[in-house]
């Protein structure tokens, strides 16, 4: 039998920092979630380096809007805020509270329509597809974007309290992990029902290091869609009652821990 290898020494030397900086009780004496975004950062980073059209999007809105076309953006597009005039501009809206008309999202800009509503992904992977456009403005980046699919969504929960210890540390984390998971399902939702040929997406739900990941597929939130559709007057009822299969019990999913204290 090979000799155990410490895990330790195998990490990114940024991400043992990250990670002592997360559970820090001088600087993060309230256990707060943010704190964990720089280690989730780097390694979302660190991940998608070396493959050049997959990049990394923290807080990736997903507008839910009453009207949204589809046509290609040019160089001389005003989406700019300041560029926006008699917008006002609204706080967004708490989850759950969804607008009559829901069922088209918008991945164009971060810029919401006027009364639009819709979440925000912690963190997601998009792959971007590209064409080359040499003429254009060196602050454009000289590529035209055809494309953007989302490949993977991470939704991350703070850490529990680090007092706990055994069964009982395992009990908290599994629920926080779950909680990310029910989050995960509906932004989920949210990209089937904008992509009607995407079938599948990866996900990632963490607390703190400890992470889970699964795919979940469209034929198995098809309850959650429905209900996310239902206040969309063109939308039709299902013939037939669908029932989500995203299994609750923790063996599905389980949790993995990313870094040592």
């Amino acid at each position: 039998m090979a000799p155990r290898t410490d895990p330790e020494p195998l990490l990114p030397h940024k991400a043992r920092l990250e990670t002592s900086y997360a559970f820090s009780h001088t600087f993060n004496p309230r256990n707060l979630e943010f704190l964990w975004y720089p280690l989730w950062c780097q390694t979302l980073f660190d991940l998608v380096a070396s493959v050049p059209n997959l990049i990394v999007a923290p807080q990736f809105p997903v507008w839910i809007i009453r009207h949204h076309n589809n046509k290609h953006e040019d160089a001389n597009d005003g989406d700019d805020p300041e560029e926006i005039e008699g917008e006002e501009q609204h706080n967004e809206p708490e989850e759950g509270d969804y607008e009559d008309g829901a069922g088209d999202i918008s991945f164009a800009s971060t810029v919401p329509e006027k009364k639009a509503e819709g979440i925000l992904v912690d963190f997601a992977i998009l792959s971007l597809r590209a064409v080359p456009q040499p003429k254009e403005k060196l602050r454009y980046g000289r590529w035209q974007i055809t494309g953007a699919s989302v490949c993977l969504l991470v939704e991350l929960k703070r850490f529990v309290s680090r007092s706990l210890k055994d069964d009982e540390l395992d009990v908290k984390i599994l629920a926080h992990v779950q909680e990310a998971r029910s989050d995960l399902v509906k932004q989920a939702g949210y990209l089937f029902i904008k992509d009607k040929t995407k079938n599948s997406v990866m996900a990632i739900a963490a607390a703190g290091p400890f992470w889970s990941g699964a795919t979940i597929h469209r034929d198995n939130i098809k309850l959650t869609m429905h209900v996310l559709s239902a206040n969309d007057p063109s939308y039709q009822p299902p013939g037939e009652k669908f029932v989500d299969r995203c299994r609750n019990n923790n063996t599905e999913w389980g949790y993995t821990k990313m870094a040592p204290n």
